[in-house]
């Protein structure tokens, strides 16, 4: 399956969805809305119609004003998403699918009777059978935000995203968020379920976690809880256990995910 063309499909049904969304405001008017300058704690807002004409509507929180408010952001939205969508289209247009079976098709028939084993890498193979099964996930509900790798698969946050992507764009496969379960040496197990896991060539895991809510302390008082059940089940920080964290104002370092990438990256395929 040619996972990028898949993806842009997806996308596609995404943006054709929030297309249908905001259809109601093709028949809304389009007078700008005025904001005038604050008096007080209050702002009030003005209608102005085609001839220049301006129409008082109360202060930002009346009911008129809202709604312009709100078809102004609607018509930008969907502008943007057909934009967007015009763009998937020529994308489409022009990809080149670079599959096994597209480039085989391509090929003369001497070229199509060699063996299988001689294009594909059978371990590299296996890897991307296993983090693309059907394995135990974290069942907790994602947060109201909807952030999405470019192959299509929801995640939590933004770092985690960032960590797919490259991970990816490397040739890296990765299962996310899935159940793992950690043994001590008095016999306690803990399930967990760690942002990133990768099978190396080797067999061995190599665990990723972006922290994005250090700033609260149950938040960082868990992790630490999951650094002790890791190091029991064989992770090392710096080793095959790696970490990453937004700063106290939500910023990401994608140099420092970037980083990470690249030592996994050597991990993966072995010295």
């Amino acid at each position: 399956m040619n996972e990028f063309k898949e993806a842009m499909k997806r996308e596609q049904k995404r943006i054709l969805r929030l297309v249908d969304l905001t259809a109601d405001v093709e028949n809304c008017d389009k007078h700008e809305l005025l904001l005038l300058d604050k008096r007080g704690s209050r702002t009030y807002c003005y209608k102005r119609d085609c001839k220049g004409v301006k129409t008082y509507l109360g202060t930002a929180e009346s009911e008129e004003a809202r709604r312009l408010m709100r078809n102004r952001f609607l018509r930008e939205k969907r502008k943007r998403l057909l934009k967007d969508q015009n763009l998937i289209e020529k994308v489409m247009q022009g990809y080149q699918d670079y599959s096994y079976d597209a480039v085989m098709s391509a090929l003369p028939g001497s070229y199509r009777a060699l063996a299988d084993e001689d294009f594909n890498n059978k371990r590299y193979e296996e890897i991307k059978v296993w983090a693309n099964d059907d394995y135990p996930v974290n069942e907790m509900p994602f947060p109201d935000a909807e952030i999405y790798t470019r192959d299509g698969r929801r995640v939590r946050s933004k770092g985690e995203c960032l960590h797919l992507n490259i991970l990816a764009e490397l040739g890296i496969p990765a299962r996310y968020d899935c159940l793992m379960t950690f043994e001590d040496q008095h016999g306690e197990t803990k399930t967990l379920s760690p942002d990133i896991v990768i099978q190396c060539f080797n067999r061995s895991l190599v665990i990723i976690e972006h922290l994005g809510r250090l700033f609260n302390m149950g938040y960082s008082m868990k992790f630490g809880e999951k650094c002790y059940w890791y190091q029991q089940g064989g992770f090392v920080l710096g080793k095959n256990f790696f970490v990453t964290s937004d700063d106290k104002y939500g910023g990401t370092d994608s140099q420092a995910i970037w980083q990470v990438a690249l030592e996994v990256e050597r991990l993966f395929y072995g010295d």
